[in-house]
């Protein structure tokens, strides 16, 4: 509307539909509203409301019309906004659907405010169907009375219209008659005397008072006279006069002219008839009569009656012709253009004529149309009425019965929530009984009044309150009764909370646990209640009857029940009882029984109780039962772990020490409350058991190392994994025996092996030089090389197993040990190339794989290639022609692996437990002819340890081994510092 309020619009729209988008409500509504094609026309619809009240504001003054001009102005705007609103919603419809993200919001998640009470959807859906039930009807009255108010102004201009239609043949007609009566007069055959003539004409035109001016022309077109004189008259004829007065000259017939400008731009009317002699019809000339459209009396007259219509209509007349206006109140509208809107739709069609609806041209306003053509005559009457008046009149019908249908709509608006917050609040008060209960506030009573069936839902609330309330309380009892069984193993401590529950849940008379031994009979009895005393006799019946049973034994009557017990034992003590057995897994240790002074019907809910009280005692009785038995196993445990002499110690699975034995304690000279709960690295006890347990462990193995302590003894340890019933390891076990003797031993043996070792050299090297000097001394026969050979093989083999020796004793001293960088690639290559000649000679595939990375060791280049060509050699020789040999490289976690396969014989798993040992060789019938010291993987062992790693072995029975040295490889910073 180009006004001051635009902006406002505009920014109104754009919040409706930004909230309607980012609205995150849940629910069928709110999720159609957030669809782009529907939230933009709906926030036109809203907003069009604003731009009703920015474009009425500026006409206010124009009051009723204004409102008018406000509303048809927003009528005719709101259709196409509403079509580029939809065609903008499509447009971000499809972007949401080809980019789902850009939606801004993808799940809703808070509660409309309409659904969130009961009273509230009432009032969401009766308040806004008020509203527009209201407003249909307030339409279909402002319609009915605007229609009743058009009719009515549309008869009434048809009755002016028709009215004057009537005056204007008579004014043409006026006009005729006067100008062939004038030209009928003798006197203007006198041609010869003008002043006659004039006189003539004076007397014409002063008889009736119509014409303005008179003139009489002969036959020649000669004017001869006219009245009023030249010098006060009009003397030029107009150009249609001019015509007019050739066809009566030459027809003979009266003439009407057009309505036409004078010469003074005045507007006329020219009346013409023919001068004849009625007797010859001899034409001697014409008569002209001119009349001012603005001055004539008859025309003025039916003007007069066009006018004031409802005393705001304005009416006039046109010539159908030229669509010129012939005949208005204001002398400045004659002559100009008007035409009649065919096109426009048609309110009514009264008399001849026909009403529409147009728009003032002055000021745009609506105004009613009644056009009436002249009958026998090319004029056409006019009448316009403002709409304005006829808003009015609707207006002032309307007016009472808008006020009544808006004072009922805006009483039910006020009516409907009160009357839906007085049903609802029976609802309302159910609802809050609920979230009291939710809350587990169960003390108070639901009292809703009437008979209706929000009342029935009340009493069934209550009744629900109230069995909860005993359910509550029963669990609540169940619990303290459990927490009390769980916090005790022993059955006089845990015994009594069970009796008491039992007493105070179904307000019995006496409640009594009997045990029973292993065959069924009663041993001994715990009670609560009154009487205690004089009961044995039905706690053996009881026991008797309820041990073999599944389910309670229920007696309402104990009089009645004379199988069980003698009336007349129990006259005035206890009339109903009911007996459960208290089973376990495999037997029924106990009967629980209570009793009561009357007898009685037992509910379902009692008997439940009782039965969980039952399994209770169950669990009490079996949990003791357990203890039992597992504080015996427990100090057995701790017998057997107090007299061993190996020490043991216990951890956790995070290698935290739960357990150390006394032995344990003794070796490493520290008390147990002391460590218990460190880890191992933590408790100071020996730096070669905490490697130990730094080393991942396995389920199905077990690491072994030397413990040495400070007191110069040394504990050989085998540390384990402890797993769970499902095969989880819970913690580790180590034993410790003390092998301080056996390493004495060992070292004796070295010594002596050492000793010998050296003491034989020297003979060996007398018995091989004197063996090869045999042929020198003469020559030999066949018998007497083969000796020979013998005795040299045999010599040769003795003098490795010598130099095995040393070897392994100059390793395990540590004597001649370098530590340098070491390119484990390289020794790697150069001990598979020494290696190559024989197992090409037996017929072997020997391959290296290629490193994974470069792994640089620090210790001894010659100490590191002997143990990989051990490892080669073993591998070669257990391995048939045909079989492949594969030497690699990996790198694990600072750790370099060098792995040795083979496709051999393989190596049983009780022969993989001693493998590294000195001397220790597999006895196998394929393995008789395979020579051999037995100190090639102890050296190995011996070489690998001395450089801080770990040997070890992984093989299957006739399907190969591989052998592994996990070496740590030389960090950044100790090759930067060696650099």
């Amino acid at each position: 509307t180009r006004g001051i309020a635009d902006p406002f619009c505009f920014g109104y729209f754009g919040f409706l539909v930004g909230f309607f988008l980012r609205q995150d409500y849940r629910g069928r509504l709110p999720l159609v509203v957030r669809q782009p094609v529907v939230a933009a026309p709906l926030a036109i619809l809203f907003a069009s409301s604003f731009l009703l009240v920015s474009t009425f504001v500026r006409v206010i003054d124009s009051g009723i019309a204004g409102l008018d001009y406000a509303v048809t102005l927003t009528w005719a705007h709101l259709i196409p906004l509403l079509l580029e609103g939809l065609a903008a919603g499509l447009v971000v419809q499809g972007v949401y659907l080809l980019s789902p993200r850009l939606r801004p919001v993808h799940a809703a998640h808070q509660t409309p405010p309409y659904s969130r009470t009961l009273s509230r959807r009432l009032l969401f859906l009766f308040v806004p169907l008020i509203i527009i039930m209201t407003f249909v009807q307030v339409y279909a009255v402002t319609a009915t009375i605007l229609g009743m108010a058009i009719s009515d102004a549309v008869d009434e201009m048809a009755r002016d219209a028709n009215s004057a239609a009537e005056d204007v043949p008579y004014f043409i007609h006026t006009g005729q008659g006067l100008i062939a009566e004038f030209a009928n007069d003798e006197t203007l055959r006198q041609h010869d005397n003008p002043t006659a003539l004039q006189n003539c004409l004076r007397g014409d035109l002063r008889t009736v008072a119509f014409f303005d001016q008179l003139m009489l022309f002969d036959g020649d077109g000669q004017r001869l006279a006219m009245y009023p004189p030249e010098s006060v008259g009009d003397p030029d004829l107009t150009r249609e006069e001019e015509k007019l007065l050739q066809r009566v000259l030459r027809n003979g017939a009266p003439q009407i002219s057009t309505v036409h400008y004078s010469q003074r731009r005045e507007p006329i009317l020219a009346f013409m008839a023919p001068v004849e002699n009625p007797e010859t019809n001899e034409r001697f000339g014409a008569m002209l009569g001119r009349t001012r459209m603005t001055v004539n009396p008859e025309l003025d007259r039916a003007l007069a009656g066009l006018q004031w219509t409802r005393d705001r209509g304005e009416g006039f007349m046109v010539d159908r012709t030229e669509w010129k206006v012939v005949a208005h109140s204001d002398p400045a509208l004659l002559l100009s253009d008007w035409e009649v809107e065919e096109e426009a739709p048609r309110i009514a069609t009264v008399l001849r004529g026909w009403a529409y609806e147009s728009r003032n041209p002055r000021d745009n306003t609506r105004q009613l149309v009644y056009y009436l053509p002249v009958e026998g005559h090319p004029w056409a009457i006019v009448i316009r009425l403002p709409f304005e008046v006829v808003l009015e009149q609707a207006t002032q019908i309307a007016t009472p019965l808008l006020f009544l249908q808006l004072l009922l709509g805006g009483g039910l608006v006020v009516v409907i929530p009160l009357a839906t917050r007085w049903l609802t609040r029976p609802l309302t008060q159910l609802a809050a009984a609920a979230d009291r209960i939710a809350e587990g506030d169960l003390t108070q009573p639901i009292q809703v009044p009437g008979d209706d069936e929000v009342s029935r839902v009340g009493d069934a609330f209550e009744g629900m309150r109230v069995r909860l309330k005993d359910r509550l309380e029963d669990l609540s009892l169940l619990l303290r009764v459990s927490q009390a069984v769980s916090a005790t193993l022993e059955l006089p401590k845990g015994m009594p909370f069970i009796l008491e529950g039992a007493l105070k849940a179904t307000r019995a008379q006496v409640a009594r646990i009997v045990l029973l031994s292993a065959d069924g009979d009663p041993q001994m009895v715990m009670a609560r209640g009154e009487p205690r005393e004089g009961l044995g006799a039905l706690d053996r019946a009881l026991a008797t009857e309820a041990r073999d049973v599944d389910s309670p034994l229920i007696i309402e009557n104990l009089a009645r029940a004379r199988t069980v017990a003698d009336p007349a034992t129990l006259e005035g003590v206890i009339k109903a009882v009911i007996a459960l057995p208290v089973r376990t897994k495999d037997q029924v240790p106990a009967v629980m029984w209570v009793g009561y002074g009357e007898p009685r019907q037992f509910d379902t809910s009692e008997i439940d109780l009782l039965s969980t009280l039952a399994s209770q005692t169950a669990v009490l009785v079996d949990n003791a039962r357990l203890f039992q038995a597992a504080e015996g196993g427990r100090r057995r445990l701790a017998a057997i772990l107090s007299s061993t002499s190996d020490a043991v110690l216990v951890t956790d699975r995070d290698d935290r020490i739960l357990l150390l034995n006394p032995a344990a304690e003794r070796a490493f000279g520290v008390g147990g409350d002391a460590v218990v709960g460190k880890r191992v690295s933590e408790a100071e006890l020996a730096p070669a058991l905490a490697r130990v347990f730094e080393e991942p462990l396995s389920p199905s193995e077990a690491l072994t190392e030397e413990v040495p302590l400070p007191d110069g003894r040394t504990l050989y340890a085998s540390v384990s994994a402890i797993l769970s019933a499902d095969g989880e390891r819970i913690g580790r076990v180590a034993v410790m025996r003390d092998i301080t003797h056996f390493k004495e031993l060992d070292e004796m043996k070295s010594d002596f092996v050492a000793t010998v070792s050296h003491d034989l050299r020297a003979p060996l090297t007398f018995m091989r030089g004197y063996a090869t000097m045999l042929p020198m001394v003469g020559e030999l026969d066949e018998k007497q090389h083969e000796y020979v050979e013998k005795i040299l093989r045999g010599v040769g083999q003795m003098s490795n197993l010598i130099d095995d020796l040393l070897d392994l004793g100059r390793i395990e001293a540590g004597v001649g040990l370098e530590r340098e960088p070491c390119h484990l690639g390289a020794i790697l290559v150069e001990a598979v190339d020494s290696m190559r000649a024989r197992a090409v000679a037996k017929g072997l595939t020997l391959r290296l794989e290629p490193a994974e990375d470069v792994a640089v060791v620090a210790g001894d280049a010659t100490l590191l290639r002997q143990a990989i060509s051990n490892l080669v050699d073993n591998a070669i020789k257990y391995t048939s022609s045909s079989g492949t040999v594969t030497v690699g490289l990996l790198v694990r976690d600072q750790q370099a692996v060098v792995q040795v396969s083979d496709t051999g014989i393989g190596i049983a798993p009780d022969d993989q437990v001693r493998l590294f040992e000195k001397f220790f060789r597999v006895k196998r019938r394929d393995t008789m002819g395979i020579q051999g010291t037995g100190l090639g993987l102890a050296i190995v062992k011996s070489i690998v340890e001395r450089h801080g790693g770990r040997v070890w072995v992984d093989s299957e029975l006739n399907k190969g081994s591989t052998f592994y040295i996990s070496l740590p490889m030389m960090s950044e910073t100790e090759l930067a510092e060696d650099n």
